[in-house]
Order: C-alpha cells, then structure tokens, then sequence
C-alpha cells in the first residue's frame, strides 16, 4: 500500500480489513472462516466512520483483490455510501466457484479443513454460515438447491426469481467496471469467473454476454457494457501474482489518476436521513479544524483542507482512491 500512496500523490489511499483485529493470522482466518454478509455490514459502517468518510463522500475508485473482488462488488450493490466511481476487480470470483480457491495443490491444515468441509455438505445451514468458499460456491450439479440456500452470492447476483433493483441501480452508477484475471490463474475454478463467465452444462466456457444473468440484466452489466462502462483485462501471471508494469500502465493511469469530472455521491437517492446531516455538520467542524492538524501524524499527514477543495472541484480535482485490501 505505501507504493500505491508514493504512485498517487496527494490521493487518499486507504486498506480496509474486515475487523477491527491487527492480527494477521486472524485477518486470514477471517478470509476462511466466517460471515461474508458480516464482513461487508462490517465495511459498510467502517466507510461512515468520521475519520473515513469526509476523505471519501465525493466519490472514490476502490480495487478488490481475489474473493475482495465480489466482497466490494456487494459493497456497491448493497451500500454505496459513499459511491465508488471506479470498481476495478483481480481475480475475482464473480460468478462463483466450483472448486476450493487456490487449495489445488495446497496440503495446508486450513485447506484440508476447507476441503472436509465442503465435501461433507456445502448448502448446510452450518457450513454456510460459517465457511466464507462455501458461501460463494456454485455446484454445477445442483442449481436449484444452490438457489434456495446459498447466502451470499445468489443474492448479489440476483439470480433468484425475486429480483432487488436497487443491486441493478447502484451497479449502473458506476463510471467503470474493470474485471481483470489472471492470465494463468489455476485456482479460479471456472478461469472465466473473474470475467462473469460460466460453463455450459458440458463443462465447457462461456462468455459473460452468454449467460443468462447478462441477457436478463440483473445486476446491470449489460446496461453497463452498452454504455463501455465494462473493460475486460487480462493480468500475466497466476492467481494474486501482480505484475508490476502491467498494474502502471492498464490500471493505475487509465482509472486512478484520472480527473474527476462529476461528483458521484451528490445524491444517491438511499437512506438520506439523520446520517447524512451528521456527516454534513461534521464536514463542517472538519474544515475548520484543517489548520490545526500536525501533518506529521500518522494517518492524517496530508493536508485536509487540500484534499477536500480537489474533491469539490467540477473539473480540476482527482479522485479519492480507496485501496481495498480484503481477503488477499
């Protein structure tokens, strides 16, 4: 994160966790072992925090790695206060997985857990709670029972017959969607999930524009590809092996330098209430305690003031940008 902040100057760059712990061996076993609905509530309140979101309420480009990648698409599709202007995604999971992610190979105890679990009974009420795969795990050989009992991913893509419109509404205020994959990812399990893509019943790929949640719209990514708002990018490398120059060239300055020419959370039509106007008053206080901050702390050594008169800007500013680091 500290060479994104160096490639980004005078951006806001900030990597989320999906708890309040420090531990890193609990923050992966939280990317095994838990709620997803939980970890994105969790988000979804941290981004209101008074420290967080005067930084980003203009609107800000947000990046997910891996399972990060669905985790912050429903973030969009279920919050989306503050808007993010930019999503842009590495191999991710977006349609689902029919294999344990990234354990191919990998005779680890939390893998081998993994796979004993998901053998025993993936749609289990337990497993499903408590086993983050599992609750973006799509069985080719059981779609119904998949429909009626996964938590998590049949609800963000909209794949039940009840539909929520507002995932579509927030999906289509987005400037761009940028999936990228792997150009080698063998722990993808179907490689062209990262792309929206599926298989057909015989196994074989198909494309996005072919599967039914596109042809149906139901999130919005057909709107969105008419519009050129989707870009499809391929990444050298394995799964989560990010290459350098190619991040530079397709992803940093084609999405996250780029001007602002809009302000994307003016209003987002959703839960304006008491929340809002507290955040507005605490703009306020905020603005005017600017010349007071020593810009030598720790998370606040850019100047405020600075970073909030580029984000009003109609033209001139540039995004806040949102470095999303959950679930590597």
């Amino acid at each position: 994160m500290e060479g994104l902040k160096e490639m980004l100057p005078g951006v806001y760059v900030y990597s989320i966790s999906v708890s309040d712990s420090t531990s890193e061996l609990v923050e992966r076993k939280n990317s095994y072992f838990g709620n997803i609905n939980d970890q994105v509530d969790y988000v979804c309140s941290k981004l209101q925090d008074d420290d967080i979101y005067p930084f980003l309420k203009n609107g800000f480009n947000a990046i997910g790695f891996s399972q990060g990648g669905q985790f912050l698409r429903a973030y969009v599709e279920r919050c989306n206060k503050p808007r993010v202007y930019n999503l842009i995604t590495y191999g991710a999971q977006h349609n689902g997985v029919y294999s344990v992610p990234g354990c191919g190979n990998d005779e680890s105890d939390l893998c081998i857990r993994m796979r004993m679990l998901l053998s025993a009974n993936v749609y289990s009420s337990f497993i499903q709670h408590h086993v983050i795969q599992a609750q973006y795990f799509k069985d080719i050989d059981n779609y119904e029972e998949y429909l009626e009992k996964s938590i998590f991913l049949a609800d963000i893509n909209n794949e039940r017959e009840i539909k929520n419109p507002r995932y579509k509404d927030n999906m289509i205020s987005l400037n761009k969607f940028v999936m990228i994959k792997f150009g080698e990812d063998q722990a993808v399990v179907p490689s062209s999930s990262p792309w929206f893509g599926w298989v057909n019943d015989f196994e074989e790929l198909i494309p996005l524009n072919e599967t039914i949640g596109y042809q149906e719209d139901w999130i919005g990514l057909q709107t969105l590809d008419k519009a050129n708002k989707l870009e499809f990018l391929t990444s050298p490398g394995n799964h989560m092996q990010i290459d350098y120059e190619f991040f530079i060239e397709e992803v940093l300055h084609p999405y996250l330098d780029e001007p602002m020419d809009s302000k994307p959370d003016e209003d987002d039509g959703e839960d304006d209430g008491e929340d809002d106007d507290h955040h507005d008053d605490e703009d306020d206080d905020y603005d005017d305690e600017n010349e007071d901050i020593d810009k030598d702390e720790d998370l606040e050594n850019y100047d405020r003031q600075e970073r909030n008169e580029n984000s009003d800007d109609d033209g001139d500013g540039y995004l806040n940008s949102f470095f999303f680091n959950m679930q590597q």
